[in-house]
């Protein structure tokens, strides 16, 4: 117990029992910890359990393209608007995923997604299905959140192909651990059932050599995506929690020391 008491200067009276003691430290502390807090990263919300309806019927390509648009969904009806929060016309989204040159493409694209129930049109109107992606709270942990920040710049610097291939690697990101997995939802670390190179490629609909040639090297934003770790000559993936993650608190230490690793 602290031997400090707080005494009324005035009176000379002992308010220890009304008032408690901080030192600036203490408060210099919280401070840091409410802006932290304040900066939170903006993300959006995928469905785990509904993403393979998704990848099954659109190229790797055009879930690339998915996964830059669902960045720009607004909150409740997940329509996808600009920044003024009007909604997005279809030049404005063939602007966004940078296909101005390329409109059978985009058209392509789109069509497949309204014809899937993917994105929903309604009066010229577009809105990403929240069976798949929305922005805002949820109490499900099947989800998996992908910040968008990130995301939005990356998309500049890397081709939606490999923003496809990250995409197909969503329904797989394991809770506690953000390990690449067959059964995400694995409680038990006992049994986690990492993916080798083989396993993964064969869970993403992807050759192993595509695996070996295109993972290694990716990056967002000047972050490796995926960690690759080796344990006894077998090679398995973890996940960057900075640009995909699942649960709502901080990456354990050992997470964030994998990839404080960066890129030459």
């Amino acid at each position: 117990m602290s031997s400090l008491r707080v005494i009324d200067i005035e009176t000379g009276e002992d308010r220890s029992s009304e008032y408690t003691l901080r030192h600036r430290n203490q408060d210099d502390a919280y401070r840091k910890l409410k802006e932290k807090r304040s900066r939170q990263p903006d993300f959006t919300a995928s469905n785990m359990r509904n993403l393979h309806e998704v990848y099954n019927v659109l190229t790797t390509t055009q879930c690339g393209y998915l996964m830059l648009l669902q960045c720009y969904v607004d909150y409740g009806e997940g329509t996808i608007v600009k920044s003024d929060k009007t909604p997005m016309t279809t030049s404005n989204m063939m602007s966004v995923l940078q296909l101005n040159r390329k409109r059978s493409t985009f058209y392509n694209f789109l069509g497949a997604c309204v014809e899937h129930g993917i994105i929903i049109e309604n009066n010229d109107t577009y809105a990403v299905n929240p069976r798949y992606h929305f922005r805002g709270a949820f109490a499900d942990q099947y989800v998996v959140k992908s910040y968008t920040t990130k995301i939005k710049r990356v998309y500049r610097e890397v081709k939606a192909a490999d923003i496809g291939l990250i995409y197909r690697m969503l329904p797989f990101v394991h809770y506690e651990t953000n390990a690449l997995c067959e059964n995400p939802f694995e409680t038990n670390p006992d049994k986690i059932r990492w993916f080798t190179r083989k396993t993964l490629a064969e869970a993403i609909g992807v050759s192993p050599s595509e695996i070996s040639r295109r993972l290694p090297k990716m990056t967002f934003d000047g972050e490796y995506v995926i960690a690759q770790v080796i344990v006894g000559g077998k090679r398995v993936y973890m996940f960057n929690p900075w640009v995909f993650y699942r649960k709502n608190s901080e990456p354990d230490k050992t997470l964030q020391a994998v990839f404080n690793v960066k890129p030459k």
